[in-house]
């Protein structure tokens, strides 16, 4: 079925009558779908507590600034709770180097920018902490630069202010230095090859005009001309000499090939006729125009992925670093490399453990979900064997015993990177060969005919060089990657990521697509299914809440966190609290208040009198009496049953891969018609990609979202993941995605075949040049002034064929 088609049936139910549209969310301008009868203004409730804040605190100016800017929802980032001992670490270190009162600088990576508004509203934020002196906040490269007073400034305070506003600070990781520098030198390639275009086009224009030989300056003129032109040789196309001998080297072609060969031709040519005194041969300012373009083409696309890449912070969730004990009880930072087996070390509340260990001292709560997909928070008991990257989602630090080391852990694979996938592919490889030979049979037959049958050879010399030199890929090398950043950026727009320029090739081949379910398919936390109770809790409820609430990484927590976030009070709430929250492993966690009154959130039947009534999942109670009972679900995604149905329209099978229980992902695929036959429940991390391997992986595009998805995320052909700000699979994916959805798949699918059209159209349109070209050249008609004039032609006619993409 034609997209179009399946667009006009995709908001309709069986009856015919619309039952949801899209909508825009007031604060990071993300898609997201409204159903029938409902009124929301915000794709989730971290942005809605956001714009609140943002309108507290007399901010209102950066939605001036920001415009229609898509920015990553906020979600749960300004919720949670964060450890910032290793910002202190970092603080501490910096200070050691200065005296009291100098000025500390440190640079730190911060997640969520995205425009200019972001960054007025950063130095906004920064200027009103104590000691703050400067502030540079880089959005290309994700990071900020702070600059402060030894001993008056509080970098944790800084952190925590940025956080609520979901902004998310981080340590400067090693991940994407090689990859900066590269972009780095690719910029400072096209200022150096544009300055010297320029500088052989402004000398050689005077020839152009009818300067003569005898003029005065002709020689000069003409030898900074050469000058120009063989730097730009070598600095601009030094940039494609070695990536088309690599890849040559490695058994395949590259379109930077034809370029290659096109500055090189056109290069050595033009040396002859300056030697020769040919002026028809002399091409120096084609060399240099040409070497400049191709370099801007590239840039286009490296710097739009690369502004993808630097959204999201460049750590990950494993621990970089342990707490361990020795045996006379002292504790000491070491890194998880260093980790030994039989060590005893502390877990701290959100974090996962590094490796496989035994509770030593205390029961603890931990959640499978990043490892294995299982929704619910599991109680373990001391002496109880933990896997590596189970997360501690209790209240407190927990005693481990280490039974592994880090080095060749089953973590230790999950988080290490799979091999990157090559920019060529076969297709365009055949496609290079039958070109590049056709183009030099052409230019061998042609100088052949002039040197058989008119005796001329210097004008069969000419003739070779010139079909050479306009057989170039001039509108190709400018055009695909001008096309390539009009749709990078009109999916940043919709709140989707392209990380690879790869992934166009890929998907095109995909014929399946595979989901995890936990956090892909359904929502990153529970849904509470009945929160007006939450609209009968009087103050001092609304109080006792909260200060449960606060600091625990619990999955109902962070659904019931959220859900006070909707109405305002999570901020208010929170300033007015105080005291220590008891957690019961297993049960629950309490608070007494002033008055003495005992507040408990926890499990039915725990502190509460009585019998609750429904599927209660928690009950909040005081002194013993129920208060409020909580039902909890696991919540498919809120456009998921449409798009699955799209996407199938779309021709493509459907599939799940999960680790959590069989009856749960049956009853996930059933509400979404996913044939049982495509969907596996209980599997491990290697099963799920020895399943892709077995099922022609070039054809499937693999969708998941936690470490349990990332050794799949490898098999696969394509890779895409909601997931961003854990660090864990955003670095890796071919492409993330924003929101609460999942359009961002099939908008992504409609793409990659609209754009295989306009391809179509720019390769129909340099095919018509070069034979009109070519016959020019074999005619002996060419020259470099009608080259000169021909090659910018055809590239602004193939960058509006590029601009055609809807």
């Amino acid at each position: 079925m034609a997209s179009s088609e399946i667009d006009e049936d995709f908001g309709k139910s069986e009856g015919g009558k619309a039952e949801r549209h899209h909508a825009e969310c007031l604060h990071c301008s993300t898609g997201f779908v409204l159903r029938a009868g409902t009124d929301r203004e915000f794709c989730c409730a971290g942005c809605r507590f956001v714009h609140q804040l943002i309108d507290q605190e007399g901010l209102d100016r950066f939605y001036h600034l920001k415009g229609d800017d898509v920015m990553t929802p906020v979600k749960s980032l300004a919720f949670q709770e964060r450890d910032w001992d290793w910002l202190q670490a970092e603080v501490d270190l910096a200070e050691t180097a200065v005296e009291q009162g100098a000025a500390v600088k440190r640079v730190f990576e911060l997640q969520g920018l995205s425009c200019v508004a972001c960054v007025w509203l950063i130095e906004k934020v920064y200027q009103r902490q104590s000691g703050a002196l400067r502030i540079i906040v880089d959005t290309q490269r994700g990071r900020v630069t702070l600059w402060w007073q030894k001993g008056k400034f509080v970098a944790t305070d800084f952190a925590k202010e940025l956080l609520r506003f979901g902004y998310a600070m981080g340590a400067v990781g090693e991940g994407g230095h090689e990859q900066r520098a590269q972009s780095r030198e690719l910029a400072t390639r096209v200022g150096v090859t544009g300055a010297l275009a320029m500088n052989a086009m402004a000398f050689t224009l005077p020839r152009y005009l009818g300067m003569g030989e005898d003029f005065l300056l002709a020689g000069v003129f003409g030898l900074i001309t050469l000058a120009s032109a063989t730097i730009a040789l070598l600095v601009g196309g030094g940039y494609f000499f070695g990536r088309a001998w690599r890849a040559m080297a490695a058994g395949s072609l590259h379109m930077d090939l034809p370029i290659s060969l096109g500055l090189i031709t056109a290069y050595i040519g033009s040396l002859v006729g300056w030697l020769s005194g040919m002026e028809s041969l002399m091409y120096f300012d084609f060399v240099a125009v040409f070497a400049f373009l191709m370099l801007v083409g590239r840039w286009l696309q490296q710097s739009a992925l690369e502004k993808n890449r630097e959204r999201v912070l460049s750590g990950d969730l494993c621990l970089r670093e342990v707490l361990v004990e020795d045996e006379e009880g002292k504790i000491g930072l070491i890194a998880v490399e260093k980790l030994q087996r039989g060590q005893h070390f502390l877990l701290k509340p959100g974090d996962p453990s590094p490796v496989n260990a035994r509770l030593a001292r205390e029961d603890g709560e931990f959640s499978f979900e990043w490892i294995n997909g299982e929704p619910e928070a599991r109680t373990l008991r001391k002496g109880s064997e933990i896997p590596g990257g189970a997360m501690n989602v209790g209240r407190s630090d927990l005693s481990l015993l280490a039974l592994d080391v880090f080095e060749g852990s089953r973590l230790q694979q999950l988080m290490s990177g799979g091999e990157g996938i090559a920019e060529s592919s076969r297709e365009l490889g055949r496609v290079l060969q039958w070109y590049l030979i056709v183009v030099l049979a052409v230019a061998l037959l042609g100088a052949a005919g002039w040197l058989v049958f008119a005796h001329d050879g210097a004008r069969a010399f000419q003739v070779f060089i010139s079909v050479l030199v306009v057989s170039c890929p001039c509108a190709l090398g400018l055009a695909l990657p001008f096309l390539d950043e009009l749709i990078v950026s009109k999916l940043r727009r919709s709140g989707i990521f392209i990380q690879e320029i790869s992934l166009w090739s890929r998907l095109k081949k995909v014929k399946r697509v595979v989901f995890d379910k936990t956090g892909t398919l359904t929502l990153d936390a529970p849904k509470l299914m009945n929160p007006e109770v939450l609209d009968n809790l009087q103050q001092d409820q609304k109080t006792a809440l909260v200060n449960l609430l606060s600091g625990s990484h619990h999955p109902v927590a962070r659904a019931l966190r959220e859900e006070l976030a909707t109405r305002g009070w999570w901020q208010v709430e929170k300033e007015s609290i105080g005291g220590s929250v008891k957690e019961v492993v297993g049960s629950g966690v309490q608070w007494q208040d002033d008055e003495e009154k005992v507040w408990s959130l926890g499990k039915p039947g725990w502190q509460e009198v009585g019998e609750q009534q429904g599927a209660v999942s928690s009950v909040f109670s005081c002194d013993g009496v129920s208060i409020a009972a909580f039902e909890f679900e696991e919540a498919l995604r809120e456009d998921a049953g449409d798009e699955v149905r799209a996407l199938s329209l779309m021709g493509y099978e459907l599939g799940i891969l999960s680790g959590d229980q069989e009856q749960r992902v049956a009853n996930i695929a059933d509400s979404l018609g996913i044939d049982r036959r495509y969907v596996l429940a209980g599997l491990n991390p290697e099963q799920k990609a020895e399943w892709i391997l077995q099922h022609d992986p070039d054809t499937i595009l693999y969708v998941g979202d936690g470490a349990n998805d990332s050794l799949a995320f490898d098999a696969a052909g394509c890779r895409g993941t909601p997931a961003v700000g854990t660090g864990i699979l955003e670095s890796r994916s071919d492409f993330y995605f924003l929101g609460r959805g999942l359009h961002a798949i099939r908008e992504l699918l409609n793409l990659v075949h609209q754009r295989q059209k306009v391809i179509v159209k720019i390769l129909t349109l340099a095919l018509v040049y070069n034979v009109l070209a070519v016959i020019v050249c074999l005619a002996g008609w060419m020259n470099p002034l009608l080259a000169a004039v021909l090659m910018p032609l055809s590239s602004l006619a193939a960058l509006f064929l590029a601009k055609s993409i809807k």
